[in-house]
C-alpha cells in the first residue's frame, strides 16, 4: 500500500526545486549535480593514480574540500591548486569552485 498526501499538502516539483535552491545557497552546498559530476570525472582531474589517494569530501561557498592520507599528496594538490580548480570548473561547465581546501587524514574512504 503506497502512502499519498492529503490533496491540500501536495508540494508542486517547482516549489520543491525551489526550497532546495534556496537550501543549497543558504547552507553554502553546491548543487547535487556539481558534486556528481566531480566525482564522476575524479580520474580525469587528477589522473589515476593520484585520484586513487584522495577523496572529494564537499564543495562548499566555492570551496573545493578534498581530503587525503598522505601529507606529501596534500602538498602537491596545495601546489598543483590552479590546475585542479581550472579542472574542477572545466568539468562543472563554469566557475563552481574558487579555493581548495586539501585536509590530511588517516582515513579517506
Amino acid at each position: 500500500m503506497a502512502w499519498e498526501p492529503l490533496p491540500d499538502q501536495h508540494v508542486a516539483p517547482r516549489a520543491l526545486a525551489t526550497s532546495l535552491e534556496r537550501l543549497h545557497r543558504t547552507m553554502g552546498l553546491a548543487r547535487p549535480d556539481t558534486v556528481r559530476l566531480l566525482e564522476r570525472h575524479w580520474p580525469s582531474l587528477f589522473g589515476s593514480e593520484l585520484a586513487g589517494a584522495c577523496r572529494l569530501e564537499a564543495v562548499r561557498d566555492g570551496e573545493l574540500v578534498v581530503v587525503v592520507s598522505d601529507p606529501a599528496v596534500a602538498e602537491h594538490l596545495r601546489w598543483s591548486r590552479r590546475d585542479v580548480l581550472a579542472a574542477a570548473n572545466s568539468v562543472c561547465g563554469g566557475e563552481v569552485v574558487t579555493s581548495l581546501r586539501v585536509k590530511v587524514s588517516r582515513h579517506t574512504g
